[in-house]
């Protein structure tokens, strides 16, 4: 066998070996039970649209914490970080998160638009004030959405995206949330090189991370 010929075989054997893995991580993903369910926030989100968002916010942690103890991040872990991705830049404040879920307050507070990014995660976002502007591909006209309506991303889709001044909600995840963070911290990365928000992003990640992991082993008596 030529030089060519291994070239191709040990190629071609990683995409099998690639393939094996993401249809391994597709049927634990399908598999697995989750802490939260899209209904769940997007309820209790609705319930508070319309108020003033920092009030909003504060009754929803309050709740979350009531309902899921030990899996919302203390107070003294929450914080506000900016998010600059495709083009647009908002503020998280992220509850929980693991590998396969998240749970995050997000907003704006200027105008602000761009690409959706495409994930292998589905995300539904409840509207708490504002409005947010959706287009998505494939069609010619976009939607808008207001306070108390929910606006479901499927894992795979694109879409482009507007928020004007002032417009909050209530963002879940689930999936595999590792492979949001590309996207996610690109325009940190390459374009806006703000290396103390990306210090902040994995720091707020790895403490959601630590949080399930001690409320994982602590099931388990450890």
């Amino acid at each position: 066998m030529g030089a060519a010929g291994r070239r191709a075989l040990r190629a071609g054997l990683a995409l099998g070996a690639l393939a094996l893995v993401l249809q391994g991580l597709r049927g634990w993903l399908a598999s697995k039970r989750y802490e939260f369910s899209p209904a769940e926030i997007a309820q209790l989100a609705r319930h508070h649209a319309g108020l003033d968002h920092e009030l909003a916010f504060s009754k929803i942690i309050v709740e979350l914490r009531k309902k899921h103890p030990g899996h919302i991040l203390p107070d003294e872990d929450l914080q506000w970080v900016f998010v600059n991705a495709g083009g647009w830049m908002g503020s998280m404040c992220l509850l929980h998160a693991s590998l396969t879920e998240y749970v995050l307050l997000f907003g704006t507070a200027v105008d602000t638009g761009g690409h959706s990014g495409r994930y292998w995660a589905d995300i539904s976002d409840t509207v708490i004030s504002g409005t947010f502007r959706q287009w998505k591909e494939g069609t010619t006209r976009s939607e808008i959405y207001y306070p108390g309506d929910t606006i479901v991303h499927q894992a795979g889709e694109a879409t482009s995206v507007q928020w004007s001044a002032g417009t909050w909600m209530v963002e879940y995840g689930r999936g595999f949330i590792p492979s949001t963070l590309a996207f996610a911290l690109a325009d940190t990365l390459f374009s806006t090189q703000d290396f103390v928000t990306l210090f902040y992003t994995l720091r707020v990640y790895a403490k959601g991370l630590l949080l399930e992991a001690n409320a994982f082993f602590s099931t388990w008596g450890c």
